[in-house]
């Protein structure tokens, strides 16, 4: 065989190598996304990590008699991720069951959903899952953590099969306002949950039994009971054409929710997202309207847990830096308003500092043009 024909070989073997590689690398994409090891085990007495995707069965049980608990809401939850180096938040789902007369729960297996479509993408992974339960008059209990608890206090007894999940009994020392922040959830355990924006409200408020006598007093039943929390809309804080004016930039954006959390009577949040750019262009913003105190505690949150985090007092009553891959993120405290914000710019959007300074800036300036709170309406059985 001559050199030349060699040479023909060596490039027609090559070229098979890559058509090889490129079919690889599109059946991946094509395929369900990767599953990431989980951080607990499959059974309470297993070492052996337990599989993400599920399925999940276990049984509520009341802490002090040890007896089932039936009516329970569970609460399911599978996060995803996209991105390689840098990750950001891509999608949710979620499955809510009840538990039956014998306190048991069963949770199918992700992929066996009638309704599952999962995402896909070579770099997109699933990330976590998280399991609420929640019944009134009781405290809620998560799979990653504790109530009452510092944030970065995980619970270590959750299992994916077998799991006994024992909850413990209201007491009159605790605060919904807190118990609001650390359930989470979505749109059923909120519901199941709203009794508690009242008293969280009072909480926050500092209410004292003297005034909630004289707004009882000041207006009739039905008025008070007509007051209902309209969902924060943050719409007004930030516009494309502010985000340009600061940066520079001069393509398009598509605005909508970012998908880590629900738009809520305390949350909101927007996603400017660079139309035919890679995610390092996007900006994006969250806003809690909480009230000061569970505000302190969602900001200490933030900077106990975001990558990079670190305390610069440059906006707000605080502040804090954090940086994820090519993510540049900046949150803030206002306290008077019970308001704590996060903004996240790409380091393509926002490659200097004081860009994304600028953005949170033109944010807090227009926090007071955000509806006020509800004003709670009186306890039931409060006498005029």
């Amino acid at each position: 065989m001559s050199v030349m024909d060699r040479f023909a070989a060596l490039v027609d073997r090559f070229a098979a190598l890559v058509a090889g590689f490129a079919a690889l690398v599109a059946g991946f994409a094509a395929c369900g996304p990767m599953v990431e090891r989980a951080q607990f085990p499959v059974r309470p007495d297993s070492v052996r990590p337990a599989d993400l995707l599920g399925p999940y069965d276990g049984i509520v049980l009341d802490a002090d008699t040890d007896r089932p608990v039936a009516g329970a809401v569970i609460a399911a939850s599978w996060a995803f991720e996209h991105g390689i180096g840098l990750q950001a938040p891509m999608a949710a789902r979620e499955v809510v069951v009840e538990s039956g007369v014998d306190g048991r729960y069963a949770i199918p297996r992700l992929t066996d959903l009638a309704d599952a479509d999962l995402p896909g993408g070579a770099s997109t992974r699933l990330r976590r899952f998280t399991l609420v339960v929640y019944r009134r008059g009781h405290v809620a209990w998560r799979s990653d953590r504790r109530f009452g608890q510092a944030g970065v206090a995980r619970r270590r007894d959750f299992s994916q099969r077998g799991n006994r999940v024992r909850l413990e009994k209201w007491q009159s020392g605790f605060r919904h306002a807190d118990h609001l922040v650390f359930l989470g959830g979505g749109e059923k355990v909120r519901a199941a949950a709203a009794w508690e924006l009242q008293p969280a409200a009072m909480e926050l408020e500092g209410e004292t039994g003297e005034k909630t006598e004289k707004g009882a007093g000041g207006e009739g039943e039905a008025a008070a009971s007509s007051r209902r929390a309209p969902m924060l809309d943050i719409e007004h804080l930030l516009s494309d054409d502010e985000i340009r004016g600061v940066t520079g930039y001069v393509g398009k954006f598509e605005d909508g929710k970012l998908t880590d959390l629900p738009t809520t009577e305390f949350y909101d949040s927007r996603h400017f997202k660079a139309v035919g750019k890679p995610e390092g262009y996007d900006v994006g913003l969250r806003v809690w309207r909480l009230g000061p105190a569970a505000a302190d505690a969602q900001y200490r949150k933030l900077l106990e847990e975001l990558p990079g985090a670190r305390a610069t007092d440059e906006i707000g009553d605080a502040s804090l830096r954090a940086r994820s891959g090519e993510i540049n993120g900046l949150a803030f405290l206002v306290r008077e308003r019970g308001v704590v914000a996060s903004l996240t710019c790409g380091a393509s959007q926002c490659p200097e500092a004081a860009q994304l300074a600028k953005l949170a800036k033109l944010v807090e300036s227009r926090l007071p043009e955000l509806p006020p709170e509800p004003v709670p309406a009186a306890p039931e059985g409060t006498k005029p």
